[in-house]
């Protein structure tokens, strides 16, 4: 559950978190089951935060870094994660369906089960990526420029040979 002061100062915007982290470097944020949906927080830090569960629906996001950040099944749905960073995240069941994902990078995270239907991986880093299979591809609307391995790529272009047209 989360701890109601981390999701206190979370709504108080990127720049009052980040400076909160700054000045309390040694707590590690649980912001898991918080209800975030729809802030405005680009350029936050949650690196090595707790946000499993979390709802973060249709939140802007842009150039967020969740290095090494535990996310399991958290609710991205809708969201602008335009340069975010997942390096070494646990994003095991997430759900990020129709988020723009352009230029993020998930190298190292674990994708296990993480949802990706509608969204959008335009230039994003999945090089690395644990637990990542081709069919969790598959009915993303934009891959161009996607950084994967060629044997998950090749599977995605056999079976959703539209994505490539």
């Amino acid at each position: 559950m989360a701890d109601s002061n981390h999701v206190s100062k979370v709504k108080e915007g990127a720049a009052a978190w980040n400076k909160w982290r700054k000045e309390e470097p040694d707590v590690m944020p649980d912001l898991g089951w918080a209800n975030l949906n729809g802030l405005n927080l680009d350029g936050a830090v949650f690196a090595k935060s707790t946000l499993k569960l979390a709802f973060c629906k249709g939140c802007s996001l842009v150039s967020v870094d969740f290095s090494g950040a535990s996310m399991r099944g958290v609710n991205l749905e809708g969201c602008d994660l335009r340069d975010a960073v997942f390096r070494d995240a646990n994003l095991e069941g997430a759900h990020m369906l129709g988020a723009d994902l352009t230029g993020a990078d998930f190298t190292g995270a674990n994708l296990k089960l993480a949802n990706f239907d509608g969204t959008i991986l335009r230039d994003a880093d999945l090089t690395g990526a644990k637990k990542l299979r081709a069919s969790q591809l598959f009915s993303v609307n934009d891959l161009e420029g996607l950084k994967v391995s060629e044997k998950i790529l090749e599977n995605v272009k056999t079976q959703s040979p539209h994505l490539f047209e």
